[in-house]
């Protein structure tokens, strides 16, 4: 009887061991499950948070634009484009936003970190210039020979125009269908900058090289006070001209986007340069005439970044946008991405 009851003693001790064993394995998938699901729900939460940081930046910029403190002209040195105070790692609940962008200097100096929105009238629209200034484009930046550059210039003109009459060195639906992967020439304006690498004999390595000088957006014209030097010197101007342009905006500090920056108010003031070689007075009077020039800008690229920081690393979300100011009125968005 004895040996019977310790024999049923010792296999319910030996279920109860089980039991503990499976209630032990259920609370530690429970609680792992539950740590899981906590993490992902932490970092949902912080990508949302990084979200409203980044849109703050946005919002920021476009109460900047519609201020527009100098209605009659558009420069780096203004608060929409360059105001650290308002746009670097500024502290906001609990993260920071930053809204910046890289500003060409000149030739083969270093770049700068600008803070603020950049403007698109900085470069050159891509679907509005003339042959000429495509051409340019290509051999200056692009760094192609001149055959090369008017082939190609004559391959964006036939891509960007509306009629299906071919252009001598371009291409329309005849090239394109031919090829092993067959599409379509578009005929209409370009929508994004790499539907370029669509267009024939464009490179990745052409594209690369000018990507940073033009735009897609209906800027029209370029703003003296805020085209980079690659700009200019792909409008046509010599070296030596575009150089005395960028030097003159930068003011007696040297630094462009500060206080004491020259400023074109009026396209006209541009004799603030002084005297002019004849080569150099011909080549800045061909673009004035043509209405190459202006000093007023409406359409606005903005980086913005969405910044939380701990002690392992910095975790940031990016909203890049491209806005048209209006009168009167919150900007128009006319571009934005998410990242």
């Amino acid at each position: 009887m004895f040996k019977k009851m310790g024999f049923q003693s010792g296999s319910v001790l030996i279920i109860v061991l089980w039991v503990l064993s499976l209630l032990t394995i259920l609370v530690i998938n429970l609680a792992s499950r539950t740590r899981s699901e906590l993490q992902y729900a932490g970092h949902l939460q912080n990508r949302l948070k990084m979200y409203y940081l980044a849109k703050a930046g946005v919002e920021r910029v476009s109460a900047e634009l519609m201020v527009n403190l100098t209605p009659g002209y558009d420069a780096l040195n203004e608060s929409w484009s360059n105001q650290s105070e308002l746009f670097k790692e500024m502290p906001l609940s609990g993260g920071f936003l930053t809204v910046s962008y890289q500003a060409e200097i000149q030739g083969d100096q270093k770049d700068v970190i600008l803070y603020g929105a950049m403007d698109e009238s900085s470069k050159i629209d891509i679907n509005s210039a003339p042959t000429d200034i495509l051409k340019t484009l290509f051999v200056r930046i692009g760094g192609v020979s001149t055959e090369e550059a008017i082939d190609l210039a004559s391959a964006v003109l036939d891509w960007r125009d509306k009629d299906i009459n071919l252009t001598l060195g371009g291409a329309e639906d005849g090239y394109y269908q031919g090829l092993s992967l067959p599409y379509k020439c578009k005929n209409g304006n370009f929508q994004i900058l790499e539907e370029l690498l669509l267009v024939k004999g464009m490179s990745k390595d052409i594209f690369s090289k000018i990507k940073d000088v033009i735009t897609v957006y209906p800027t029209g014209r370029v703003n003296i006070n805020t085209a980079s030097y690659n700009c200019l010197y792909a409008l046509g101007l010599g070296e030596s001209l575009c150089e005395r342009i960028i030097d003159f905006r930068k003011g007696s500090d040297g630094v462009i986007g500060t206080e004491d920056d020259g400023i074109f108010k009026t396209v006209a003031q541009i004799d603030k340069l002084g005297h002019l070689f004849t080569e150099e007075a011909a080549q800045l009077n061909s673009l004035i005439s043509r209405d190459i020039f202006t000093e007023k800008s409406d359409i606005f690229r903005i980086h913005s970044s969405g910044q939380l920081k701990d002690k392992e690393r910095v975790r940031f979300r990016d909203i890049v946008c491209v806005v048209k100011r209006q009168t009167d009125k919150k900007p128009q968005i006319l571009y934005w991405n998410e990242n």
